[in-house]
């Protein structure tokens, strides 16, 4: 039975990611990072002091902390996807005539579609969680820009690792519809990505003396 990240130490998981028969790779690290970048963001929402420490601060910061977990959550169900034993299952089918081939390449692109899938909702949930950095770095402490900030950072490698991956992928789809579509989304959500980031690196800038 496999295990899943949730019953894993981090040792355990690092040791996984480094195998070369591990069942983890680009986009579960991927996953992982994005995770560690909410989770900072969501304890930095979490803290007491606020950017003027208002009400307003206050609500925006427990929506945005309730939206972050959530966040999370989904990116530790990215990781416990077994799409890599789909691929496999459908590479194994046999293919002795050429119904059976036409049924295993069939069987293949499905499981294709379904392995990009992933990194395509990494890379979603990391803008999300970037949008709500915006938000974490509007009204939090300044005190707590630094966290903000190695939030910010481990959200952008989790969408430029799994952008990455998601590339590689689409030269062995074919499906030219599906092709297209994903290309288009990739665009917008680079575009997105690279808003969400200024937006929220531009709240901890140190105002001039």
């Amino acid at each position: 039975m496999k295990t899943l990240p949730s019953e894993t130490s981090i040792r355990e998981f690092l040791a996984a990611v480094a195998s070369a028969e591990g069942a983890h790779g680009a986009v579960s690290a991927a996953a992982v990072a994005g995770s560690i970048g909410v989770s900072l963001l969501a304890m930095v929402a979490a803290l007491p002091k606020t950017r003027s420490d208002s009400a307003a601060d206050r609500t925006a910061l427990i929506n945005a902390g309730t939206a972050l977990i959530d966040v999370q959550e989904q990116l530790i169900e990215t990781i416990e996807t077994e799409t890599a034993v789909q691929i496999f299952a459908a590479r194994n089918m046999p293919r002795a005539s050429d119904a059976q081939r036409a049924d295993r390449q069939a069987a293949i692109q499905i499981a294709l579609r379904a392995a990009a899938d992933v990194p395509l909702e990494v890379m979603r949930l990391a803008l999300r969680g970037l949008k709500l950095a915006e938000t974490v770095a509007a009204h939090s402490s300044r005190a707590a820009s630094a966290d903000v900030q190695l939030g910010i950072a481990l959200l952008h490698a989790a969408f430029s690792g799994a952008r990455a991956n998601l590339e590689g992928k689409l030269s062995s789809l074919t499906d030219a519809p599906y092709s297209t579509s994903v290309v288009d989304e990739l665009a917008t959500l680079s575009g997105e990505t690279t808003t969400a980031m200024r937006a929220a690196e531009s709240f901890l800038r140190v105002p001039p003396a």
